[in-house]
């Protein structure tokens, strides 16, 4: 799964000028292009509002009323085309064209192919001379700038192209012209608490009603400015297996009075807790009542259930998922080792050494993914330095295929990715693990559902698993990190807009298991569909239970009585065991009555002869 990634750039148009003789003088013209971004607490958009100013500074130049200002609005990119047709429609109908004195100016609007966003050109209404600024306010509203679930808020401006230029000098008369696109994000007090701001230099100015968050130019090149605020989040699950028909042969009269004639054993995952967002789980309905609950050396938790095998089933779990994350302010600090520091602690837990292996789609002992891997290691200093730079070289490397994703999606391993095979969040992952475990650092793969929305937001057929990296840091625990998310700002650490399912440390991504003695595909999960989504309160959350209320959990212990119920239920052998044995024991207690009855007469009979 590929996460909703708001990258938009502005594009900037900018017009060759008319020029007389050049004075000597710092600029003879500036323009600023200075964006305010206003949101209001409750509101699912932002108000978009552009000040373009342009001054000239030397009297002996200025500018005619020929031409025009064009501004560019974006579209959302990735968004499906009915949806753009929708969000331009809104931004065309609150869009304003105003004077420096609030009056409306004539403009056009030109749509461009979609994705490409929109034209707002506006003619010069007035000559620009020396002393006398030239004005235009552009305001729109949109949605594709915010993320709102509740009181979760994520706020995204565009960022700048990477070949922006703030100064020309023209080639023929030598004049020179500075540009400026500074950028305002404005929220109310009612807010919830910031707990991230990216680019990381950034100014703050507080006012009565309002907070104002300032980024200069040069930290937009590149970079969209990004405000994260909320510190919690609560998502209810609901997992459905319609479990088939299997057993054509026991009828279900007989299979009801001894269901051991005819029994499917179905072992799923469900949701676990996880240290670095303080997850934890309730369960508030579980279908059928499990026969056992138990914990694998991951912290994975995993539930068997026994449902018929000579009819349709299901089994059905809903609950709810509670993560919390710091505020800004209060934030979690990951460590930062010198790697030197950092690997002669890792060398000393044995525990970690599973997490270094080489395996059949991390390659760790290849010598492309060797090589590949000490180009970074060379290149960094510290722990931190180290895995941004993996986070990059993976971004640099790979490109999500979005064909893939839409397929059956066959995993090709770290190697073939980096060499350029079709990509989606499992290549992503699964290449960072290969290239971290070359370094010597433990990693392993974290599966859950990410980019979370509301109930009206998610799929109805069932939410899109996602995978992700985890990272063993002493003193920490295990640091998130999800190279699919493409951008400088790189999601490392704490993150709400995700939930951890499992994690394995080998190749295997699912613990889903079927054991049944018919013939079964222990590998085809169509009816099998997890749906999460936010939610803003749990009813009845004192009635909601622990997973030990439930059964008792206990650390994976595969026992005698265990593989002895497994096989008597879910293998022919078995089976056949569970039909002969009463009948054997009947014929044996027939034998033996027989006998019995047998002996009797003969004692009879002698006892009358004597």
């Amino acid at each position: 799964m590929r996460l909703n990634i708001l990258k938009i750039f502005l594009f900037l148009t900018i017009f060759s000028l008319s020029y007389g003789i050049v004075s000597a003088q710092s600029y003879d013209f500036s323009i600023s292009n200075n964006t305010t971004i206003q949101y209001t607490t409750g509101d699912e958009h932002v108000t978009v509002k552009t000040e373009y100013i342009r001054e000239v500074r030397n009297s002996s130049y200025y500018y005619s009323t020929q031409g025009e200002k064009v501004f560019h609005i974006p579209d959302l990119p990735k968004a499906k085309q009915y949806e753009l047709e929708l969000e331009r429609q809104y931004k065309r109908d609150s869009l304003k064209v105003t004077d420096s004195n609030g009056r409306s100016i004539s403009y056009s609007v030109e749509e461009l192919n979609f994705g490409e966003g929109i034209y707002v050109k506006v003619p010069n209404y007035k000559q620009t001379t020396y002393g006398n600024p030239y004005k235009i306010f552009v305001e729109y509203k949109t949605h594709d700038l915010v993320k709102k679930i509740y009181n979760h808020v994520v706020l995204i401006a565009p960022a700048l192209h990477e070949d922006t230029e703030f100064q020309q000098v023209d080639s023929s008369s030598g004049t020179r012209t500075s540009f400026s696109y500074d950028l305002k994000v404005i929220v109310d007090k009612n807010i919830s608490d910031i707990v991230k701001v990216f680019p990381t230099k950034y100014t703050t100015q507080e006012g009565k009603d309002t907070t104002i968050y300032s980024f200069s130019s040069q930290e937009r090149i590149g970079n969209s400015p990004y405000l994260e605020f909320g510190t919690s989040q609560i998502y209810r699950f609901e997992l459905r297996y319609k479990t088939p028909k299997t057993d054509t042969i026991i009828p279900e009269k007989y299979s009801s009075m001894l269901k051991a004639l005819s029994t499917n054993i179905y072992e799923l995952s469900l949701p676990r807790e996880f240290e670095e967002t303080s997850q934890r789980v309730k369960i508030e309905g579980i279908f059928p009542q499990p026969s056992q609950i138990y914990k694998d050396i991951e912290g994975n938790i995993l539930a068997k259930f026994e449902v018929p095998a000579n009819k349709s089933s299901e089994i059905f779990i809903t609950g709810y998922i509670f993560v919390q994350q710091d505020t800004l302010q209060n934030q979690r600090v990951i460590p930062d080792f010198p790697l030197a520091e950092y690997f002669d602690l890792i060398s000393k837990d044995n525990g970690l050494k599973k997490y270094l292996t080489h395996t059949k789609y991390w390659e760790v002992n290849d010598s492309y993914v060797q090589q590949e891997a000490n180009k970074m290691l060379t290149e960094s200093k510290t722990f931190l330095e180290l895995v941004k730079n993996d986070y990059k070289y993976i971004n640099d490397r790979l490109e999500y295929d979005e064909s893939k994703a839409n397929s059956d999606n066959e995993r090709i391993g770290a190697k073939a990715a980096l060499m350029g095979g079709g990509s989606v969040c499992m290549e992503y992952a699964d290449s960072m693990i290969a290239i971290l475990r070359a370094q010597g650092i433990p990693a392993r793969a974290a599966l859950g559902y990410s980019n979370l929305n509301t109930l009206s937001k998610t799929n109805e057929e069932g939410s899109t698993r996602h995978q992700w990296v985890h990272i063993w840091v002493p003193g920490y625990g295990w640091l998130s990190v999800d190279p699919t998310y493409e951008s400088n700002n790189m999601l490392i650490g704490q993150n709400i807009e995700k939930i951890l399912w499992e994690t394995f440390y080998n190749e295997e991504l699912s613990n889903i298991k079927i054991y049944s003695a018919d013939r079964t595909s222990s590998t085809d999960f169509s009816d099998y569909s997890v749906k999460v989504f936010a939610v803003y309160e749990v009813p009845n959350i004192e009635e909601l239970l622990d997973y030990s209320d439930i059964q008792s959990v206990q650390e994976k212990n595969i026992t005698a009585i265990d593989t002895l119920n497994t096989f008597v239920k879910t293998t022919a052998l078995g089976k056949s065991l569970v039909i002969l044995l009463p009948i054997l024991s009947i014929l044996l207690v027939l034998v033996l009555a027989l006998s019995f009855v047998t002996y009797s007469i003969r004692r009879l009979k002698s006892r009358k002869v004597s």
